[in-house]
């Protein structure tokens, strides 16, 4: 009786052993099947981050921002009339004075210099035929205009010594100039200048040769109408990292509001090209502006240093405040206008731009068909 309850017991312990283990393999068996399932769903769903992601949580972008401004004026011709106001005054500042706090608020000023300066002091101008004194560089020195254009009508007025003079005068004084040379090689060659990192170029271009209304072709003076030279200029500027281009003209017909088809094509082509801005001058009135594909074509600011007192619309002129913003990184750098104020200006003395009056301010600009002073481009 013992021996069989025992094994009755032993045979129940072995049953309940047996039984354990099956639990055990089908608990281990539901588990693994979990764990496959679970490696299966991850492998499918799981997204590799983009290496672009990576690479920038690893090493942040190094960008650096900055803002340049500069003034861009129309026609300075110091010589004639402007010539007589500095000798009465015995100060070749006068003609810039009453713009003081304006020229002093920039990182640097451009312009057209309409006139040679030949070096001979004793050539006086007179009539069509200008020459500046050697003197009169003083103004354009103390008031920072870095960059001057010289491709105009004038260019010639002493001959091809004088112009040569002229090179290299303002060579010897520090400014950038453009648009002149001893062949049309020079002559396209543009320029550039670097202001807090950023690298602006200028090319520009004149309607005539000699002062002659455009008949007349020498190897000098660049030329507007030379299409293929004005994109070879703007695509080297490019090629050299220029972050901002000004393509600048001296053409139009004189005395009118409203650019003619020469003007036109010149400036949307530059901006066809690569160009980011144009400024023109010769007209002595303040033209009207417009925008191409996006860019902005400033066809005349008309006059600002000159004497033609004769009118009140000779007297009016257009300066632009232009500030640029630039943003540099180790992939790109680019400048884009950020901002263009439109400073209406009245000559006064046979010499001396001076800032509008609101009430002048408000004439001048309805003239040109502007809403207001102040431009922010669309970004």
């Amino acid at each position: 009786m013992v021996t069989n309850k025992i094994t009755r017991g032993g045979a129940d312990s072995r049953r309940h052993r047996e039984i354990r283990a099956s639990d055990f393999k089908s608990f281990r068996f539901v588990v693994m099947a979990m764990f496959l399932f679970a490696l299966i769903v991850f492998s499918l769903t799981y997204q590799k981050p983009e290496p672009v992601e990576r690479a920038a949580f690893e090493q942040p972008e190094n960008v650096t921002e900055s803002r340049v401004t500069f003034l861009a004026v129309g026609d300075m011709m110091i010589s004639r009339g402007v010539a007589r106001s500095i000798t009465r005054a015995n100060d070749p500042l006068v003609p810039f004075r009453k713009m003081d706090e304006i020229f002093r608020s920039t990182d640097f000023n451009f312009g057209n210099l309409e006139v040679p300066i030949s070096g001979n002091n004793n050539v006086v101008g007179k009539g069509l035929v200008f020459n500046m004194h050697t003197r009169d560089i003083a103004g354009l020195k103390a008031y920072n205009f870095k960059v001057l254009n010289l491709a105009n009508n004038h260019a010639l007025d002493q001959g091809v010594g004088g112009l040569r003079r002229t090179r290299e005068f303002l060579n010897e004084h520090g400014f950038v100039h453009l648009g002149v040379g001893d062949n049309l090689e020079q002559a396209w060659q543009p320029k550039t200048i670097t202001v807090k990192g950023v690298k602006i170029g200028f090319v520009g271009a004149s309607y005539a040769s000699v002062n002659d209304g455009g008949v007349a072709r020498n190897e000098f003076v660049a030329r507007i109408e030379d299409k293929e030279r004005l994109k070879t200029a703007i695509e080297q500027l490019r090629a050299e990292g220029a972050d901002f281009v000004v393509a600048t003209m001296h053409a139009g017909v004189e005395y009118t509001r409203r650019p003619h088809q020469p003007q036109i094509d010149f400036a949307r082509n530059a901006i066809d090209f690569g160009a980011d801005i144009v400024i023109g001058a010769h007209p002595h009135w303040a033209q009207i502006f417009e925008t191409y594909k996006g860019k902005y074509i400033f066809y005349s600011l008309g006059n600002f240093i000159f004497d033609q007192e004769w009118s009140r619309d000779t007297k009016e002129g257009l300066a632009l405040k232009i500030t640029l913003y630039n943003r540099k990184s180790s992939a790109a750098s680019a400048a884009r206008v950020e901002q263009i104020e439109l400073i209406p200006v009245v000559i006064e003395n046979y010499s001396t731009p001076r800032p509008a009056t609101e009430t002048e301010a408000q004439q001048i600009l309805r003239k040109i068909g502007a809403g207001g002073k102040i431009i922010k481009p669309q970004s």
